[in-house]
Parts: C-alpha cells; sequence; structure tokens
C-alpha cells in the first residue's frame, strides 16, 4: 500500500467514525429519571457539531500540503533535482554524499540495517528542520529544501540503543 491511499482510508475510516458516532448522539433518548432536551436544544448541538466538524475536516484537508509524504513536498517543493542515500546503523549514519546544493529540492532516501531510528536534520543553531522514520526493510523518501548554506547535523530521535547520543553526523550544503 502507498503511503496516500493509507491517507485517505484513514480519512474514509475516521469521517465514518464520525458519522456514526453523530448518528448515535442524535438518535439517543434520555431514560428514566434524565431531563428530557428540548428539541431546539438538540437541533442546536447538531448544528455545533457539523459546523465544527465541517471546519475540522476543512482544517485538515487544507493542512495537508505540509505533510511530510512525498508526493505532497514534491508538489509543495518541486521535483527534487538531488538523491541521497541515507543507512542508519547502531551507532552511525553513512550518507552516500556529504554536500548538498541550496535551495534546490533534496529527496533523502532513509533505511536502517538493524533498528528503528529517527533521521532528523538540525540547522548550525540546532533548530530541527525535518525528520522522518529510519526503519528496517523500509525505505522513507524525505524531500526537503535548504535555504542557507552551512553545516547541517543528523540525529538520531528514536532511542535504540546504549550508544544512542553518539548518532550523528554532519553535511554541508553550499
Amino acid at each position: 500500500m502507498t503511503p496516500g491511499l493509507v491517507l485517505w482510508v484513514l480519512v474514509a475510516l475516521g469521517v465514518l467514525w464520525t458519522a456514526a458516532w453523530a448518528f448515535v448522539l442524535v438518535r439517543s433518548r434520555p431514560g428514566p429519571g434524565f431531563d428530557v432536551i428540548e428539541p431546539v436544544e438538540n437541533r442546536l448541538r447538531l448544528r455545533l457539531l457539523v459546523i465544527f466538524g465541517g471546519i475540522g475536516l476543512l482544517v485538515f484537508a487544507l493542512s495537508l500540503h505540509a505533510y511530510p509524504y512525498p508526493r505532497f513536498r514534491a508538489r509543495a517543493l518541486g521535483a527534487p533535482t538531488e538523491t541521497i542515500s541515507v543507512l542508519g546503523a547502531q551507532w552511525g549514519w553513512s550518507l552516500s554524499r556529504n554536500t548538498v546544493p541550496a535551495r534546490v529540492p533534496v529527496e533523502f532516501v532513509v533505511r536502517s540495517k538493524d533498528v528503528n531510528h529517527d533521521f532528523a536534520i538540525y540547522d548550525s543553531s540546532g533548530v530541527l528542520l525535518v525528520q522522518v522514520q529510519a526503519m528496517p526493510g523500509y525505505a522513507n523518501r524525505l524531500i526537503y529544501r535548504f535555504e542557507r548554506p552551512g553545516t547541517y547535523t543528523v540525529r538520531c530521535l528514536e532511542y535504540c540503543g546504549i550508544f544512542h547520543h553518539i548518532m550523528r553526523t554532519t553535511f554541508v550544503v553550499h
């Protein structure tokens, strides 16, 4: 299954789940000893549910371009012009090249040799820019455009063993 298909299946399941609960809430009747909700209040609750549910779905749909999925990132940043293979292994990173061009989309193909790692790129001031999981037997694709030249640091954000804290490397953006 592609990540895009998984995303849309989860969205469809979320919509069905929300619709099912909305149906249950609208159709529920109070038992003995409970005050009856007036039909006006019931309609108000239903309207609020529809309004806030619609706003939530709209915000979700509008935020899809910010998701890290390669297709959305490529659409927002442009097709990658450079590809860098990354292999994580306890306790270091191996990059196919240590120089990256600035101001062009770069694709990192991230894999793991042994356990789960988290490929995280920090700028020279220590700000986390982007991250993706590195998993054994799977290649994650991360597209990013570096706006400023400099030295960037890669760290692992997933605890991967006793020497996790030394799992880092650097590359230069020119």
